[in-house]
């Protein structure tokens, strides 16, 4: 599933608890090509394309959020489009409201729509400022905590940053295996509506721990300057740990597989060392 869809399946699963609708009725589609030619509840169009065929009739609400939803047959109920492709053939009819928040349409002459709104966003082209001042002050309070934290707990951010400088592999590979995990996990206790609350409290919980590694390699990179002040120099290590990211981030493809390379070995190494209480060994083999 494409983590952009991640959002608007909030949205619409929040919507759909606010509409009343059984939620053991509600269907995700996430991939693939299906023919849907009978459903009871609500129906969500992911990175996939679904086609209504022709004589065939499904009830709604129908939510699309990604991917292609074609209609031959007919809808009882509303439609609500966030993003993706809807396609109204001729025969095809939406007996309730459609409603267009986002995507694209194409409607056949014959098509029939019971009525019709369009929800319309002016986009604002933010300027340089208000661009980069979110980097800005997520900087500025990653590097005061990090300075804190070297003052007050220095051998946690010490077991952190070592562990992403000598074992990066590992790092990087459990950080890789958590994230891959955590956001199946994230999607799917998110689609439960009633495990919503905690998916998004284990959301937060993602974001301070990939935090708390660039913290560490920020210590580590502080390291190098030389000074007897250590808050200062965690402080700027952090700085230019986030000025590295933004830089390489901006190189295509690449440059944003080794950003998230680098995320990922912090993630792993804070991780491994239990947010930094105990030293990481790696297990040896005998001989």
């Amino acid at each position: 599933m494409n983590l952009e869809l991640i959002p608007l399946l909030i949205i619409v699963l929040l919507m759909i608890s606010a509409g009343g609708v059984d939620v053991e009725t509600t269907e995700l589609v996430i991939e693939g090509d299906h023919e849907i030619t009978e459903h009871r509840g609500a129906l969500i169009v992911g990175d996939a394309t679904v086609t209504i065929p022709d004589d065939e009739t499904i009830s709604g609400p129908v939510y699309v959020i990604g991917g292609e939803f074609q209609i031959h047959g007919e809808v009882e109920g509303d439609v609500t489009q966030l993003s993706g492709s809807l396609v109204v053939e001729n025969g095809g009819t939406i007996d309730g409201e459609l409603q267009h928040i986002g995507g694209s349409e194409e409607f056949a002459d014959d098509a029939a729509i019971g009525e019709r709104s369009t929800v319309e966003f002016a986009p604002a082209e933010p300027g340089p400022i208000a661009a980069y001042t979110p980097v800005v002050l997520t900087t500025l309070f990653l590097s005061l905590v990090g300075a804190w934290l070297s003052r007050k707990r220095p051998a946690l951010l010490e077991n952190v940053g070592t562990t992403a400088r000598d074992h990066p592999v590992i790092s990087l590979t459990v950080g890789a295996l958590l994230s891959v995990t955590f956001l199946a996990v994230f999607v799917f206790m998110a689609f439960t509506l009633v495990l919503l609350p905690v998916s998004i409290f284990g959301l937060l919980i993602g974001l301070v721990t990939i935090a708390y590694g660039i913290i560490g390699m920020g210590y580590l990179a502080g390291k190098r300057l030389d000074t007897p002040r250590v808050g200062l120099a965690t402080g700027l290590g952090v700085v230019g740990i986030m000025m590295l990211l933004q830089v390489v981030g901006a190189v295509p493809i690449l440059g944003d597989l080794i950003a998230g390379g680098l995320l990922l070995i912090g993630l792993g190494a804070v991780v491994v060392t239990y947010f930094g209480l105990q030293e990481f060994e790696p297990v040896s083999l005998p001989e």
